[in-house]
Formats: structure tokens, sequence, C-alpha cells
């Protein structure tokens, strides 16, 4: 692999470097997400490894998101698509991302991911496929889902995740603000499980995986339930129900918040594997709104201009 390393450490511990090939920082391209796919199957089919720390070789940071060039091309080509054969091609190259995360999630071995510096949009929604997550505590510490601010929304679970994690409500500020997270937030929120120090957070990470070898993401354990219970209960009525009804049918610069409530409110009321083939498609379709070209291509004129 070319933008992974993977070392066995001792106990089986696995310690895997996000180190992206040429790149000052970490970004999820194409070839990041076939390599994802093929570390999920190793880790899975390796009987040393017990278990594996993913973590960053970029001082900068875990993971600043998509690559927005790759993304900003695919877009153009997601416009284009009239055809069924060309939208169900469109709408699988949309998702691959989202299933590479899911198969990292499900490959049978405990997964923690130790973040420092910039954690934003795909780099957390990787993140938060891991089943345990560490912060190194830093002032660069940057946490946060930002694709409402582009247009756009989280395409790899982001979406189903948070829910799960926080609830429907609590979720609602961080999905449609794309502020960035303040660390005790995220703790709280269940974003980070732990904060640690630069010099100890892998010996954390792999006493983690050592002492919970059968880890499973709380919502593919049998019996699971949404922390407020989801969309029919007094509090989804009261305040997330007002607000998808508020942007139904939303076009322009609301039609990403529209698209985010929409996978919100479904997929809480199906099985994750469900509720991400909803946020897939719903990620898809604001992908290709007009109003996100627009927003995507004004972020490239100011960056430009700040040069």
């Amino acid at each position: 692999m070319d933008n992974f390393t993977l070392d066995i450490g001792s106990g089986g511990v696995a310690v895997v470097t996000f180190d992206a090939l040429g790149k000052s920082m970490n970004t999820i391209s194409h070839a990041v997400q076939r390599e994802l796919g093929e570390l999920a199957h190793l880790l899975g089919a390796d009987d040393r490894i017990v278990g594996a720390v993913l973590r960053s070789g970029k001082p900068g940071g875990f993971c600043a998101g998509a690559d927005l060039r790759e993304l900003a091309a695919d877009m153009e080509v997601w416009r284009a698509a009239t055809s069924q054969e060309d939208l169900r091609t469109g709408v699988a190259a949309a998702g691959d991302f989202s299933r590479q995360v899911r198969a990292l999630e499900t490959c049978g071995k405990p997964l923690v991911a130790v973040v420092h510096g910039a954690v934003l949009g795909g780099g957390l929604e990787l993140a938060l496929g891991c089943h345990w997550r560490i912060a190194i505590e830093s002032s660069s510490l940057c946490l946060g889902l930002p694709e409402a601010t582009l247009g756009l929304m989280p395409g790899a679970g982001g979406t189903q995740r948070l829910i799960r994690l926080a609830g429907l409500v609590a979720a609602l500020p961080v999905l449609l603000d794309g502020a960035p997270i303040e660390l005790p937030d995220a703790l709280a929120l269940g974003i980070i499980d732990l904060a640690a120090q630069e010099g100890e957070a892998i010996d954390k990470a792999r006493e983690w995986i050592l002492a919970n070898a059968t880890a499973q993401a709380p919502w593919d354990v049998k019996g699971f339930r949404m922390p407020d219970g989801g969309p029919h209960t007094a509090m989804g009525y009261s305040v997330f129900g007002p607000q998808v009804a508020a942007r139904r049918g939303t076009a322009g610069q609301g039609e990403a918040a529209a698209n985010i409530l929409k996978a919100m409110y479904e997929g809480a009321q199906v099985p994750m594997h469900a509720g991400l083939r909803i946020e897939s498609r719903y990620f898809f379709n604001t992908a290709r709104s007009p109003a996100a070209a627009k927003q995507v291509e004004a972020f490239f004129a100011a960056r430009k201009a700040a040069v």
C-alpha cells in the first residue's frame, strides 16, 4: 500500500500509519479509499493481528477530509448523469468510501483511532468507524464535520454514526452548522472517548485493544437503541420533526441541510447498513446539485486568492 504502513507489535496489536503519498496532509483520495478496502481485508484475515491502532504520519493532523480536487471532478461527472445506468454508477461511486469504512468497522478486530491536529470531514468519519477514539491534547486539535459549509453533507457514515453516538438532537448542530467541535464537547458526545498526551496515546490504545478483543460498534450489538429514542419520541417530534418540515423541498444553499436532515431522520429508523445506503444516496444528490458546485468553486477561488 502506498498510503498506509502496518507494523505488528507486541501482543499482536498492529499500528497502522496513514501517510498519504506525496502530500503534506492526509486526505481521502480515490487511492486511499481503495487501500482502506485492502487494509480491512488484511486486518481481518491475518491471524497474527488481534487489533489495530490507526494513526497519522503527518505532523499537521490525522486527516483533513476529502481530496477536494478529486471530489470536484466526481461532482462534475455526477451532475452530467441522466440515464439510470449512469445514476446507479454514480451512487455506487459516491458510496465507496462509506463501504470501506464499514468494512474496517466490521473486520472482526478491535480498532482504535489516535487522532491529532486536523480531524475533519472524511477524516473524522474514518475515526468514527473505529471502535474507540483517542485525541491527543493540543491547541492544534480541530475536530468537525464541515461539509454543510461547502453545500455538501457527510457521505461516509457521519450522519449515521453521530446520531447513534450522541442522539438526533445533539447531532443536529454538529452536522448542520459544520463548526469545529471543542474537545470537551467531543468527549460528551462520544466522538472522542479519551484525551491523552502524545507520549501515552499509543500505549493507551494498545491497552484498550488487549482488554476488548471482541469489541464491536455499539450499533452492531443486538438490542442497540438510539440514545434519545430516535425521531418517534416526544423529543423527536418537538425538535427534530419541525426541522425536517422547515427544510422539505428546500433548494439552493439549504439543500445540503435538508438532505442531512432527511438522512438522519430516515437512517435513524433502520439498521446501520441500511442507514449508510440512505446517506450515500442523499450524499450523491447533494454533491450533484448546482448549489454544491457553486460553493466548492467559491472555495477554490478563495483559496487561490489567499495564496
